[in-house]
C-alpha cells in the first residue's frame, strides 16, 4: 500500500478515533512503527552538498581551471598556480564559510519549530511534529497553525486563514466534518481535528517539496552583482580580441604569451563577486543570530540596511504578550460592580475559545463556567466576541469601545459622554473594552451561521485592561531614532491608549494619533499624502495596516515591519523587511524574513547597524575589486591600441591583486563604519570605481609606455607598470571612506587607510628586495631610488586623484551615508 493510499485509509479511521481521548500512547507507537508518522523533516537551509555545487560551479570557474590545466601542460606551473588559485581559495572560503553558517542556522531554527498539541490517553499535551501520527486527534487554538493534514471533529465552528497556502486572506470558515491542510492558521475559535495526512503527504510539506525545486529569490545587489560579472566578461573578451588582434609577433614564444595573456585576462572577471556576496550574506546572517535574532531569508541582511521606516505593533512590541485586569466600570446606575465582575469572570471562564483578554480576565476573576447557547470567539477584524448563556434570553458582548458603542441604544449626547469617558480611561494607559447586553431574543449569529452584532445593544460596563510596557522599550526607540530610523506605531487598539503608551515611552509627538476608520475611504493616493508624518495609528484592522505599509513603500521609504499575531501577517507580506517575535503565532514565524528570539526587541537596533556594516564591508570590497579589475583592464586595452607589448604577466598581476585587494580588504571591512545602503550600491560604486580605475590605468599605461619608449626590454618595463599600480592602487585604498567624515566618525579611523597605504607600499619596496620574491612573481630588480621614484609618483598621483574627488564632493554631491530610496 502507497502512503497515499495509507492516507486515505486513515481518514476511514477518523470517526474510530475517540473525539474526546484521542489516541492512546500504545496506539500511538503502534502507528509510528508501521511507518505512519510524521517523519517528514523539511530542511531549514541548503545541503551541503547543493554549498559545494553552487560554490564549486560558478560560470568562469571552469575556463580559468582548463586555461589552468594547458599553462601545466606548457610548463608554466607558477602561472598556473596563480591562475588556480583565486578559484581554489574562493571555494574553499565559500563552503566553511556558508557551511558554518548552515550549522548555526540550523541549531537556531529549531528554536522556532512549533510545536504539536495532540490529545492522548484523554489529555492534552505538546509533542514534537515527528510524534504525530495518523489518526491524531489535534488541538490548535487562536494563532496556532494547524501542522498536519486533517479533518475538523467537534461542534465548534473555527476561522481560518489559508494565506499560506492560497495566496487569499479572507477567513475561511469551517465546521466539523470539513478538512483542514497543514500551514493553516487559526483566526478564530479552536480547532479539533484528526490527523489524515501526515509527514511529506500533507499540503504544506507538498508545496515546500516543489518549491525547493526553485532557486531563492535574488536580492536587489545579487541581481546588479550577477549583471556585473557578465559585463565585464564582456569587456574581457572584448579586451582579448582586441589584444590578439592588434598585438605585436613576440617571436617563438608566441604560444606562451598568448597562453599568458589569457590567463591574466581570464582572472578579470570577477567571479569572486557572486560567491563574496553569499559568504557576505551567509556571515551576517550568523552575526545577526549571535546578536539574537534568526535570519530566515537571505534578503533580511541587505534589507536591514536599507530601512528607514519601521511599523510596529503597540501589544507585543512596545508591550509585552501579559496583561492583567486593571478594572470594571458600571455605565447603568444602580449597577454594582461586585456583580458585573461575577458576570464578566463567568463569560471568561465559559468561552471555549479563549484569548489574552478572556485569559486576563479569568486570572483576575476565577468563576465556574455556566452553559452556552451560543458563542461567537473574538476575531481582530471584527473586533468583538459574544455569548449567550443557556439560562439568560439576552446575548452579551464584549468588545471594541468604537464597535460596540455605535450598535447602543442611548442618545447622542449619552453616546458622546461615554466616548469621553472611555477616552480618559484609555488616556491612562489603558486597554478599554465595552460590555454591552443585547435585547432579549437577540441573535448573535446570522442564517448561514455567521457572526452578526445586534442592534439596540444596552451598554453595561467598561473593562479596563493594563498592559506591561517592555523594559527595553524605551532605549530601543531611542537607538532606532538615532540610527535614522522612523517608528511608527500602527495598533489595533483605541488611538487614546497608542498616543498614552507611546508618550510614556518618549516617543517624540507628531500630532494626535489617526483612527483607522478615518482613513479607510480614502484611495491609494490619498492615503500616501494623507499619512505623510503620522508616526501613530489606532483602530487599524489588519487590512488597513497592509495599506499603510503599501502606502508608506509607496511614499519611497524602504519599510520594516515587526508583527506577533495573526493580523500581522497580511501587513508582513507587504513590508521590504518582515520581523516577527519568536513569541508570535507560528503564522506569523513562518511569514518572517527575521524572527525575534526571545522576543528581544532591542536586538532590532544592533540587528540593522550590523546588516549596514554589512554590505558597507560589501561596499568597500565592491570599491577596490572593480577599480582593480577595470583598471588592467583599461591598461591592456590601451597597450594594444598602442601596438605595445601584452603590459603585466599572471605572476605580476597576483602580486597586484594581492597587495592593493586582497591583503588590505581584510583589514578594511572591519574599519568600514555602517552607513545606509544607497539605493543602488553598484551603481554608486561605479561612480567611484571607474573613474579611479580610468586614473589608475592613465598612470600604469604612461609608465609602460615611457619604458618601452626609452629602450628597456618587456620585462624590465612590466616591472616599472607593476610597481606604479601597486603604489597607485594603494592610493586608492581611502576610497572606502566618505568623502566628507560624518561627524562620528573618529579622525584615527579616518586616518587608517591612509596608514595602511603607507604601510603596504613600504612593505613592497622591502619584499622585491628579496630576489626569491622577485623571481616568484616575475619582476627584475630596480634601483632603489628608482623605487622611491615611482613611489613618489603615486603619491602625488594619490593627491590629485583624492583632490579632484574632493572637488567633485563639493557641492554636496557626496552621499555616501545619505539616506537612499527605495532600491
Amino acid at each position: 500500500m502507497t502512503r497515499v493510499d495509507t492516507a486515505d485509509a486513515a481518514v476511514a479511521e477518523v470517526h474510530a478515533t475517540d473525539p474526546a481521548h484521542g489516541l492512546t500512547t500504545a496506539e500511538a507507537d503502534a502507528r509510528r512503527a508501521a511507518g505512519q508518522g510524521n517523519a517528514f523533516e523539511p530542511p531549514t537551509s541548503r545541503t551541503y552538498l547543493a554549498i559545494l555545487r553552487q560554490n564549486a560551479y560558478p560560470g568562469i570557474n571552469g575556463p580559468l581551471l582548463a586555461i589552468s590545466l594547458v599553462l601545466v601542460a606548457y610548463g608554466l606551473i607558477v602561472e598556473a598556480l596563480f591562475t588556480a588559485a583565486p578559484v581554489v581559495v574562493n571555494i574553499l572560503l565559500g563552503v566553511v564559510q556558508e557551511a558554518r553558517a548552515k550549522r548555526a542556522l540550523d541549531r537556531i531554527a529549531i528554536l522556532t519549530r512549533p510545536g504539536a498539541t495532540v490529545v492522548r490517553d484523554g489529555g492534552e499535551r505538546t509533542v514534537d511534529l515527528s510524534e504525530v501520527v495518523l489518526g491524531d486527534l489535534l488541538v490548535a487554538r487562536r494563532g496556532d497553525q494547524i501542522v498536519v493534514d486533517g479533518e475538523l471533529t467537534g461542534a465548534e465552528r473555527v476561522e481560518l486563514d489559508e494565506a499560506l497556502l492560497t495566496g487569499e486572506s479572507d477567513a475561511v470558515a469551517r465546521v466539523a466534518g470539513e478538512p483542514v491542510s497543514a500551514g493553516t492558521s487559526v483566526l478564530a475559535g479552536t480547532a479539533r481535528y484528526v490527523a489524515t495526512r501526515v509527514g511529506a503527504d500533507t499540503t504544506a510539506n507538498r508545496l515546500i517539496a516543489r518549491s525547493r525545486t526553485a532557486e531563492d529569490r535574488q536580492t536587489p545587489l545579487q541581481r546588479q552583482v550577477a549583471r556585473t560579472i557578465w559585463v565585464v566578461a564582456g569587456l574581457v573578451l572584448a579586451t582579448g580580441l582586441l589584444v590578439f588582434v592588434t598585438r605585436p609577433e613576440l617571436g617563438a614564444d608566441t604560444d606562451r604569451a598568448s597562453l599568458e595573456a589569457a590567463a591574466v585576462l581570464v582572472t578579470l572577471v570577477p567571479q569572486g563577486l557572486a560567491i563574496m556576496l553569499t559568504v557576505t550574506y551567509a556571515a551576517g546572517a550568523l552575526r545577526i543570530s549571535r546578536l539574537g535574532a534568526l535570519v530566515q531569508r537571505q534578503r533580511a541582511v541587505e534589507s536591514m540596511s536599507r530601512v528607514d521606516t519601521l511599523c510596529i505593533d503597540k501589544t507585543g512590541t512596545l508591550t509585552t504578550q501579559a496583561i492583567r485586569f486593571h478594572a470594571v466600570v458600571p455605565l447603568r446606575d444602580g449597577e454594582d460592580a461586585q456583580t458585573l465582575e461575577a458576570t464578566l469572570g463567568a463569560m471568561a471562564a465559559s468561552a471555549a475559545a479563549s484569548d489574552r483578554t478572556t485569559r486576563a480576565i479569568a486570572a483576575a476573576l476565577p468563576a465556574t463556567p455556566r452553559s452556552l447557547a451560543a458563542e461567537v470567539p473574538f476575531a481582530s477584524d471584527r473586533r468583538w466576541s459574544g455569548l449567550r448563556f443557556a439560562d439568560d434570553e439576552r446575548p452579551l458582548l464584549l468588545g471594541a469601545a468604537m464597535v460596540i458603542l455605535p450598535a447602543c441604544a442611548v442618545s447622542p449626547a449619552r453616546r458622546d459622554e461615554l466616548v469621553a469617558q472611555v477616552e480618559r480611561t484609555a488616556a491612562d494607559g489603558h486597554r478599554v473594552l465595552v460590555v454591552a447586553r443585547g435585547p432579549v431574543g437577540a441573535s448573535i449569529r446570522d442564517a448561514t451561521d455567521g457572526p452578526v452584532l445586534p442592534a439596540e445593544l444596552e451598554p453595561v460596563a467598561l473593562v479596563a485592561l493594563t498592559e506591561e510596557l517592555r523594559p527595553d522599550a524605551r532605549s530601543t526607540l531611542a537607538e532606532l531614532a538615532r540610527g535614522g530610523v522612523t517608528v511608527r506605531v500602527i495598533s489595533g487598539d483605541d488611538p487614546v491608549t497608542v498616543e498614552a503608551v507611546t508618550r510614556q515611552l518618549g516617543m517624540p509627538e507628531s500630532g494626535p494619533a489617526r483612527a483607522g476608520p478615518s482613513l479607510e475611504a480614502l484611495d491609494d493616493a490619498e492615503l500616501t499624502r494623507e499619512i505623510a508624518g503620522i508616526t501613530r495609528f489606532g483602530r487599524v484592522d489588519p487590512d488597513l495596516k497592509a495599506r499603510l505599509v503599501t502606502a508608506l513603500r509607496r511614499a519611497g521609504h524602504y519599510v520594516a515591519m515587526i508583527g506577533d499575531g495573526v493580523n500581522d501577517v497580511l501587513p508582513l507580506r507587504h513590508a521590504d523587511l518582515a520581523v516577527a517575535m519568536a513569541s508570535g503565532s507560528a503564522a506569523t514565524r513562518a511569514a518572517a524574513d527575521l524572527v525575534l528570539l526571545g522576543d528581544a526587541f532591542a536586538v532590532l537596533p544592533r540587528a540593522v547597524v550590523e546588516g549596514q556594516r554589512i554590505l558597507a564591508s560589501m561596499q568597500a570590497t565592491l570599491v577596490l575589486l572593480l577599480s582593480r579589475t577595470f583598471a588592467v583592464l583599461f591598461f591592456v586595452a590601451g597597450a594594444a591600441l598602442l601596438a605595445l607589448p601584452f603590459p603585466i604577466t599572471p605572476r605580476q598581476n597576483a602580486i597586484l591583486a594581492l597587495l592593493t585587494v586582497g591583503a588590505p580588504l581584510i583589514l578594511l571591512v572591519l574599519w568600514v563604519p555602517p552607513t545606509r545602503t544607497p539605493a543602488d550600491l553598484l551603481r554608486h560604486t561605479l561612480r567611484s570605481s571607474v573613474p579611479a580605475a580610468i586614473a589608475l590605468a592613465a598612470l600604469c599605461l604612461a609608465v609602460f609606455a615611457w619604458s618601452i619608449s626609452a629602450g628597456a626590454d618587456v620585462d624590465l618595463a612590466r616591472t616599472r607598470l607593476t610597481a606604479a599600480g601597486v603604489f597607485g592602487g594603494l592610493g586608492l585604498l581611502p576610497l572606502i571612506r566618505p568623502v566628507v567624515r560624518p561627524p562620528d566618525d573618529p579622525p584615527r579611523d579616518h586616518l587608517k587607510p591612509w596608514l595602511l597605504a603607507g604601510a603596504s607600499a613600504v612593505a613592497y619596496v622591502v619584499l622585491v628586495q628579496v630576489a626569491f620574491v622577485r623571481e616568484l612573481y616575475g619582476l627584475v630588480e630596480l634601483p632603489i631610488g628608482e623605487l622611491l621614484g615611482l613611489a613618489a609618483i603615486g603619491a602625488v598621483w594619490t593627491a590629485v586623484v583624492h583632490g579632484l574627488r574632493r572637488l567633485a564632493a563639493r557641492p554636496g554631491l557626496s552621499r555616501a551615508g545619505a539616506a537612499p530610496a527605495r532600491g
